[in-house]
C-alpha cells in the first residue's frame, strides 16, 4: 500500500530478522552441544545417555518425576510442546504426537511427517486404551487436560496414575493452577528436558539463543513510548482477546507495545470476551491478529473484519497489523518470532538500520 512501510516475515516457518550474529552463534553452541553429546553418547536422540547420569528427578506440577533413563517412547501434546521436543533433536524418540494445528516449521517438517498424529483434534491425545497400545514411557503434555486433569477437554482420557501404572512418567510444559501463563514457562521446560534426556548443552543454546533475540528487542525499542495493541482471537460480538492474565500479553510489553486490555484480568488462559462497545471505546495503532498458519484467507478475512467493524481506529486508518498463530500464543519455540515481528510494526524506526529482506509481507502489514 503506497505510503506505508512493509516489513517483511515468512508466512510459513520462524522469522531470524534480529541479532542475526548473536543467534548465529546459539546455533554454533547447539551444533557442538550435539557434536560433544555424539562423541560421549549424553547429547543424542540416539544414545541412552551416559551411564552416571541417571536417574534424574525433576519436579512438575508438585510432583516430584523420577526417570531412571532417557524416555524412549515418548506422546507429545499440543504442538508448542512438540516443536520444543523436536528442536531438542529428541524426534526420534517420539511415537505418537497430538495432531498439529499449525503448518510445521520447515526444519521441524521431517519429525512432524514421521510421527504419527493420534489424536481426535489438535487439543486432545487418544483416549486411555489407545493411548496404552501405543506403549508410552512418557507424555509430554502442553497443560493437564491433556490427561484427565480438572480442565480436561475429553472423557476417558489416561491420567498421571495411569501412565504410572504402565510405568510411564508425564511432564506437563504449563501446570494446572499458573496464571498467568509466561514466557519463563519455555525455558524451565527446556532445563527439566535436557536434564530428563541429558542433552543440558543443547538446551542451555537454545535458551540463550531466546533469551538473545529478546534482548535486541528489547534494546532497540528502549526508551520509546508503547504503542496501544489490540490483540483480536477471534469472535464478531463478543470478541475474544487477551487480558493482562493472557500470554500474549506478555508478548505485547516485550515488543514495545501496551495490551489494550492490560488492565483487566480473567478469563481462562487470560483470555477475555469483551463487547464490541468495549473494543470500540479502545483506540489501538496495531492489531495483533491471531489467525491460521494454514490459511492466508483466515487472516485476511479478520483483518477486513476489524477494519470494517472498527473504521475510526487508528490501526484500521493506517492498516497496520501483523500475526501471530495459535502455536505461537503459548511457551514454545514459536513466540520469539512474535516479539520480533510486532516490535518492527510498532517501531519500524528502529530497525531501519538492518538491510531490507525479501517482500514476503502479506499487503498491509506494517
Amino acid at each position: 500500500m503506497a505510503g506505508h512501510r512493509l516489513v517483511a516475515f515468512p508466512k510459513r516457518g520462524r522469522a531470524r530478522p534480529l541479532a542475526a550474529a548473536l543467534f548465529a552463534m546459539s546455533v554454533l553452541v547447539a551444533g557442538c552441544a550435539g557434536s560433544e553429546g555424539a562423541s560421549n553418547g549424553g547429547d543424542s536422540a540416539n544414545s541412552p545417555g551416559s551411564s552416571d547420569h541417571y536417574p534424574v528427578t525433576v519436579e512438575n506440577c508438585g510432583r516430584q518425576v523420577t526417570f531412571e533413563k532417557a524416555p524412549s517412547r515418548v506422546f507429545l501434546g499440543f504442538q508448542p510442546a512438540a516443536e520444543l521436543f523436536f528442536d531438542l533433536g529428541l524426534g526420534e524418540r517420539a511415537v505418537a504426537q497430538i495432531k498439529p494445528i499449525d503448518t510445521p516449521l520447515p526444519e521441524q517438517a521431517a519429525d512432524f511427517d514421521r510421527v504419527p498424529d493420534e489424536s481426535p483434534d489438535a487439543y486432545v491425545p487418544v483416549g486411555k486404551e489407545e493411548m496404552f497400545g501405543l506403549r508410552p514411557d512418557m507424555l509430554f503434555a502442553y497443560v493437564n487436560s491433556e490427561y484427565g486433569g480438572p480442565e480436561h477437554l475429553a472423557p476417558g482420557l489416561a491420567t498421571v496414575e495411569d501412565f504410572q501404572s504402565i510405568g510411564a512418567q508425564v511432564y506437563a510444559l504449563v501446570c494446572p493452577g499458573e496464571n498467568p501463563v509466561q514466557i519463563a514457562f519455555t525455558y524451565r521446560a527446556l532445563t527439566d528436558l535436557g536434564r530428563i534426556f541429558d542433552v543440558e548443552d543443547r538446551a542451555k543454546a537454545m535458551i540463550d539463543g531466546m533469551k538473545a533475540r529478546i534482548a535486541e528487542v528489547q534494546k532497540r525499542v528502549a526508551g520509546r513510548t508503547p504503542v496501544p495493541v489490540l490483540y483480536y482471537y477471534g469472535g464478531e460480538g463478543p470478541i475474544r482477546t487477551g487480558s493482562r492474565d493472557a500470554f500474549v500479553n506478555e508478548v505485547i510489553g516485550l515488543a514495545g507495545g501496551v495490551n489494550v486490555f492490560g488492565d483487566v484480568g480473567g478469563g481462562r488462559r487470560g483470555f477475555l470476551q469483551v463487547s464490541l462497545e468495549q473494543v470500540a471505546a479502545t483506540n489501538p495503532a496495531v492489531f495483533l491478529v491471531g489467525a491460521s498458519a494454514n490459511s492466508d484467507k483466515d487472516l485476511e478475512d479478520r483483518t477486513d473484519y476489524l477494519y470494517r467493524m472498527f473504521p475510526g481506529m487508528q490501526a484500521s486508518k493506517d492498516k497496520r497489523f501483523t500475526v501471530t498463530y495459535d502455536s505461537a500464543n503459548t511457551p514454545g519455540v514459536r513466540f520469539v518470532d512474535t516479539i520480533e515481528r510486532l516490535a518492527r510494526t510498532l517501531h519500524p524506526d528502529a530497525f531501519d538500520a538492518e538491510p531490507s529482506t525479501s517482500p514476503t509481507t502479506p499487503s498491509g502489514e506494517k
